[in-house]
C-alpha cells in the first residue's frame, strides 16, 4: 500500500489525528490527515486506510514523472545531458584560446584571460544543467 519511496523523500509525511468527539465514543471515530510539507490541507476521513491514502494521493500529486520526452528513458536523457554540458565549456574554453591567439595576449593577462572563460565556461554548462532539470529526471515538488 506504501510507495515508500514517494512518502520517505524527508518531506512528505503524514499527519494523522484522530477527532476525540462524539463520533470516538458512538465507535465511529474521525481521522484528519495533513501533510508535513504543509501543502496539503487538513482533510476529514471515516477510517485511518482511508485517510492515509488521501495522503498517498497528494504525495502522488507532487512527486511527478519528468515532463522530458516518454519514448527517451532518463539515462539518455542524462548522457545527452552531459554531453551538452561538455560541448558548452569546450565552446568557451575554444573561444578563451581564439581570443588569446587572434589579439596576441601573452603572460600573466593570458592566463587570467584563460581563467576567466574556464569559469565562464563552468556556468554556462551548469546553468544548461539548472535550465533542464525538470526535462532531464523526475521532479519533487
Amino acid at each position: 500500500m506504501f510507495d515508500r519511496f514517494a512518502i520517505d523523500d524527508g518531506r512528505h509525511s503524514p499527519d494523522l489525528v484522530i477527532e476525540e468527539d462524539a463520533t470516538h465514543a458512538a465507535g465511529t471515530a474521525r481521522y484528519r490527515v495533513g501533510c508535513s510539507c504543509g501543502r496539503m490541507p487538513q482533510q476529514t476521513a471515516d477510517s485511518g486506510r482511508q485517510a492515509l491514502a488521501m495522503h498517498i494521493a497528494h504525495v502522488r500529486a507532487k512527486v511527478g514523472p519528468s515532463r522530458g520526452p516518454a519514448w527517451l528513458p532518463v539515462g539518455a536523457r542524462v548522457v545527452l545531458l552531459a554531453a551538452a554540458m561538455l560541448a558548452t565549456y569546450g565552446a568557451c574554453y575554444a573561444t578563451g584560446q581564439a581570443l588569446i591567439n587572434g589579439q596576441d595576449i601573452a603572460g600573466a593577462t593570458a592566463t587570467l584571460v584563460l581563467a576567466g572563460f574556464h569559469l565562464a565556461g563552468l556556468g554556462c554548462g551548469f546553468g544548461l544543467m539548472v535550465a533542464t532539470r525538470r526535462y532531464i529526471a523526475p521532479t519533487r515538488d
